[in-house]
């Protein structure tokens, strides 16, 4: 499991997860009931279909810029976040508006729910 103490931890373990492609330790981010709103209209429910979401993203595809998001911690072991994020397919731009809820389990984070949106 990766080591997420923090919140400044997760999200750097998430955009190493997301830029190296490794589906295993970036599923591992996510709550085993956790919803995402991605770049397809369905909702994804659940780690190994976050897993297979992430797969399905284009080899070239990349975080360019995530810079650390706005947090509000609702208690102790609940987050939520926002921030502008650039992600690039290849050379080609793609700017989003991403959330999360986290959520601090066996003292770790995790993701119970994630939305994207394309911006601008």
């Amino acid at each position: 499991m990766p080591g997420t103490p923090t919140i400044e931890a997760f999200h750097k373990k998430w955009i190493e997860a997301f830029n190296s492609h490794d589906l295993d330790t970036h599923a591992a981010l996510y709550t085993e009931d956790a919803m995402l709103f991605g770049s397809i209209p369905e909702l994804v429910v659940g780690r190994a279909a976050i897993k297979a979401y992430f797969g399905g993203r284009g080899p070239k595809v990349h975080v360019a810029n995530y810079p650390f998001p706005r947090v509000v911690m609702i208690r102790d072991d609940v987050a939520a976040t926002a921030a502008l994020v650039d992600f690039a397919d290849g050379d080609t731009p793609m700017p989003y508006r991403v959330t999360w809820m986290l959520v601090k389990q066996d003292g770790h984070w995790r993701i119970a729910q994630h939305h994207g949106s394309p911006r601008g």
